[in-house]
């Protein structure tokens, strides 16, 4: 019986298959979980070494307090308050300052004209501009808006504008060799192609829109979160307090989620 030949050294050897995606992302869920469970059991550990939690209640009292908050109808009416300016400031941001990037990005004039006021309002805090806004609008629905506008734009123009250099030239450049109109050239080149940009300022200017929100409740007029807040500081009741800034920091996180699953699903068609 004839014996195997050896395998030569030089021989090529097989290469292990990769790991599936899938296992990466439940390890960093994994990772990301159980991060958040030992913070949550040392803020327990450490409230309770505490004399008193008057400044940093238990965990357990901050669950306890955000349960009965939740069936309390005034929560979900202070959140509706609050939502609604939220609400219209990120609408007017992504409705004015998604078509002025794409102008930004497409016309150098316009870019050199505009870049001075967006550079002065991106390193000015905005939270300065609200005496300026309470003058201009008074206090009413339309000031709060504005508030959450102005946290919200530069970033979202922006971003639309670097969104342009998403477009392969060799398109728009084909699609000048096809005759394409302007309109058309806008709506099958333009606009798919910065599409990635887009949906990265509907991220960001919303991320920044819940900033504004949080702003125009504390510093404009405390009509919704921002009264409860005011309240249960006033009263020094931490966990009321601390379950309301939990549910602002909750809202936020699903708000990002949301917008990441819009966008991801928007760009599929671009591949990895």
């Amino acid at each position: 019986m004839t014996a195997p030949a050896p395998v030569s050294e030089g021989a090529p050897k097989t290469l292990p298959l990769s790991r599936p995606r899938s296992s990466g992302r439940w390890q960093r869920l994994i990772i990301g979980a159980s991060s958040v469970l030992v913070a949550l059991v040392a803020w327990e550990f450490y409230a309770r070494s505490l004399e008193s939690n008057l400044f940093i209640p238990t965990l357990t009292s901050v669950i306890v307090a955000f349960v009965d908050l939740s069936q309390d109808p005034e929560f979900w009416t202070a959140y509706r308050q609050t939502l609604v300016p939220f609400a219209w400031g990120l609408g007017t941001a992504l409705v004015t300052g998604v078509p002025l990037g794409l102008l930004m990005g497409r016309s150098k004039p316009l870019t050199q004209i505009s870049t001075p006021y967006l550079a002065f309002l991106n390193a000015l805090p905005i939270s300065t501009l609200v005496p300026v806004v309470v003058i201009t609008f008074g206090i009413g629905l339309i000031a709060r808006s504005a508030v959450v506008y102005l946290f919200a734009i530069v970033d979202i123009v922006l971003t639309t504008a670097a969104g342009i250099r998403y477009i392969n030239p060799d398109l728009l450049e084909m699609s000048d060799a096809f005759g394409a109109n302007r309109w058309t050239r806008v709506k099958r080149v333009i606009v798919p192609g910065a599409m990635p940009g887009i949906l990265a300022a509907l991220r960001i200017g919303a991320g920044r829109a819940v900033v504004g929100m949080v702003v125009m409740e504390l510093l404009l007029v405390a009509v919704g979160v921002g009264r409860l807040i005011s309240r249960y500081k006033d009263g020094f009741k931490s966990p009321e307090l601390y379950a309301v800034i939990i549910s602002l920091a909750a809202f936020g996180l699903a708000v990002m989620a949301i917008v990441g699953a819009v966008e991801k699903r928007a760009t599929r068609w671009r591949g990895e």
